[in-house]
């Protein structure tokens, strides 16, 4: 069963999720793995179908690093779940990098609205690498990380 949940912006009105409406880290791990192997593999012809991939991709994995924030997870699979949403954000700049910007939402996919979501999931890494160091676990992939937050 996978959940693509649809990232939903809370305001300060709404009542935080309970507990059985978020997907615990089995269900995010299998969703992430059908959006890398099923929707992110399989790039669109049009500059309007790649504006609707993206749209789709960033509104997954948002939902994915919002469940994993809400439910304070520090363990391999949220860093490994958002590794996997920096990836995806990093590929899809290159492939919109030339799009022109009528042909999908202004508001969320100004280049310097995805800078603002690649950066955000690069300080969620940063947390969970620092959290975990305190533990005693360490990542081989935190370098190629920390690197594209210099970068960016």
């Amino acid at each position: 069963y996978l959940e693509l949940d649809n990232y939903i912006k809370r305001t300060i009105l709404q009542e935080e999720p309970l507990p059985h409406e978020l997907r615990p880290a089995v269900v995010l791990q299998r969703t992430m793995n059908y959006l890398v192997g099923k929707i992110a593999n399989h790039i669109p012809e049009t500059d309007e179908e790649l504006a609707q991939w993206y749209d789709f991709l960033w509104n997954r994995t948002r939902a994915i690093r919002k469940d994993i924030t809400q439910q304070m997870m520090v363990n391999e699979t949220a860093v490994i779940l958002i590794e996997q949403c920096v990836r995806l954000h990093i590929f899809a700049s290159h492939r919109l990098c030339e799009l022109n910007f009528n042909e999908f939402d202004q508001k969320m996919n100004t280049e310097t609205s995805i800078t603002e979501n690649l950066s955000k999931s690069l300080q969620s890494l940063r947390y969970l690498y620092d959290d975990l160091a305190k533990k005693g676990i360490f990542y081989s992939s935190e370098a190629e990380f920390r690197a594209y937050e210099i970068m960016l």
